[in-house]
């Protein structure tokens, strides 16, 4: 059988930055963030001697994967990150990509937190390797060496590389941009430990359900209690904006790397005096005005060719398409370079007009 580690955790877990750690090894390739609702089992892009393959707990457990891959011919090693659950649930209940809904595919944040407990206590008494996140942020060659004698390779220094080459990694599924954009910063407290706010009755959930996991490793809410936040133990309706992260097509797209230098140029125009705009009525636009939002940059307006100028698009209003003084993003991947053609035939510079359908 092919060797593999499948490595899990909670989603806003750490597991990504524990990944690339591993995805730096010269005999490991396979997925960074598979799809939450889809176990891919076509990964004939993989050549190197032990595949791997992260995934978060949403909608199936480490087990459940674990068999799909023995079935295809794969021998899963199990490796876990544990991460501060009161830390991880404020992180992730503010992400787009939490989204707490009501759906096989979305499950309710709780009970996702349920299923990778199920998990954790799979791994305790199987004796399975776990990586503590916030021991890695301290030390990670530690924690990476103490967990290797479970796994099929041994340690190698790469795996201590600060820099992230995410198309040296076969599959890359999107991330959250921000968390991207850290790979190439290493570990550090800044990823590890960031105070928001927190319900009573969540706090109070976590307490009850997680007081074996958190005393096994000394974990406490730091956060601020905040009863007037909404309660998001309280599911969500369906979103469908979770297709731009996940599902079949996600990794063959591989726009992660996409974000930051989006991030990055938007920035640069800013202090040159332009404004940022955003091209396209759809729900890929609004969740490009909340990666911009998520790193302090302001959208200016939406233009869009079948919006009525005045109207709203998630809140920022629509404006008619202006050549002038613009850095403008445009929110398609299958329709990119149609709406770019357009954009240079209104006189707009193309070093202003960044599109995401032009990637390999």
């Amino acid at each position: 059988m092919k060797p593999m580690i499948l490595a899990t955790g909670t989603q806003s877990g750490g597991t990504t930055l524990v990944s690339a750690a591993f995805l730096k090894h010269p005999e490991l390739d396979g997925i960074l963030d598979m799809a939450s609702d889809r176990i891919e089992v076509n990964l004939s892009a993989v050549t190197a001697p032990v595949t791997f393959v992260k995934m978060t707990t949403i909608a199936f457990r480490w087990q459940e994967v674990a068999s799909v891959y023995e079935m295809h011919g794969y021998k899963p090693y199990p490796l876990m990150v544990v991460r501060n659950p009161f830390d991880v649930w404020v992180s992730l209940k503010k992400k787009w990509y939490g989204l707490n809904g009501l759906t096989a595919e979305d499950p309710p944040l709780f009970l996702r937190m349920q299923r990778f407990l199920e998990d954790w206590r799979l791994f305790m008494d199987s004796g399975y390797p776990v990586i503590q996140f916030e021991e890695f942020i301290e030390s990670p060659e530690a924690q990476l060496r103490a967990v290797m004698e479970a796994l099929p390779v041994t340690f190698d220094k790469a795996m201590l590389n600060p820099n992230t080459d995410l198309n040296s990694i076969s599959y890359v599924a999107e991330s959250n941009a921000s968390f991207i954009e850290s790979l190439d910063s290493g570990a550090s407290d800044k990823v590890a430990f960031k105070q928001a706010l927190i319900t009573g009755r969540e706090a109070d959930w976590i307490t009850r359900h997680f007081s074996e996991y958190n005393a096994c490793y000394g974990y406490e809410n730091n956060h601020k209690v905040n009863d007037e936040e909404i309660n998001e133990l309280r599911p969500f309706p369906f979103d469908n904006r979770r297709f731009l992260g996940f599902g079949s097509i996600a990794l063959t797209r591989k726009t992660s790397p996409k974000y930051p230098q989006m991030v990055v140029s938007a920035r640069k125009y800013l202090t040159e005096g332009r404004k940022v705009a955003i091209y396209g009525a759809c729900e890929f636009g609004e969740y490009l005005a909340g990666v911009f939002a998520e790193n302090g940059i302001t959208v200016d307006c939406f233009f869009d060719s079948y919006s009525t100028p005045g109207s709203k698009i998630g809140g920022y209003q629509v404006k008619e398409r202006d050549a002038d003084n613009y850095f403008i993003v445009v929110a398609s991947l299958a329709h990119s370079p149609d709406i770019k053609a357009a954009l240079l035939a209104d006189g707009i510079s193309e070093e202003c007009i960044f599109t995401y359908g032009d990637q390999n």
